[in-house]
């Protein structure tokens, strides 16, 4: 079997790592060594605790959207894989919007005009870090 450990909290996180580690113990004390064997890799770890530390870019990206219109709706995630693996190599990335709809599915799509706008605030955010 195969299990993806996950959570928003880095203490939980580590709970739900021992919580492992302690089934394979018993399920192997009770029927008999090498009956389970645990593999356990860490493939990233959320976001939070690094952008906790750099606030300052929700605030940026809010200003960003308030200047076009955009009602920001920010909401805690954990993060995808490539930007809270990024965020804990040193480059704190938080998540924004990208306008798609359907995640992880086969009917995932965004609209052109969902692009269109979503690069438009990006370039509104360069355009504020430029103003720093």
């Amino acid at each position: 079997m195969d299990y993806i450990i996950r959570d928003h909290d880095m203490d939980k996180f580590l709970d739900k790592k021992a919580y492992m580690e302690r089934a394979a113990q018993y399920m192997n004390q009770k029927y008999g060594e090498g009956t389970i064997e645990l593999i356990m890799k860490d493939t990233y770890f959320n976001m939070k605790e690094i952008i906790q530390e750099h606030m300052y870019l929700i605030d940026i990206a809010r200003s960003a959207m308030e200047e076009l219109n955009i009602e920001p709706v920010i909401i805690p995630i954990r993060g995808g894989t490539d930007g809270a693996t990024l965020s804990h190599k040193g480059l704190p990335c938080p998540n924004l919007c990208t306008g798609g709809h359907n995640f992880h599915g086969k009917f995932e799509y965004i609209s052109v005009q969902s692009m269109e706008r979503t690069t438009e605030l990006l370039l509104t955010i360069v355009k504020k870090f430029e103003e720093i």
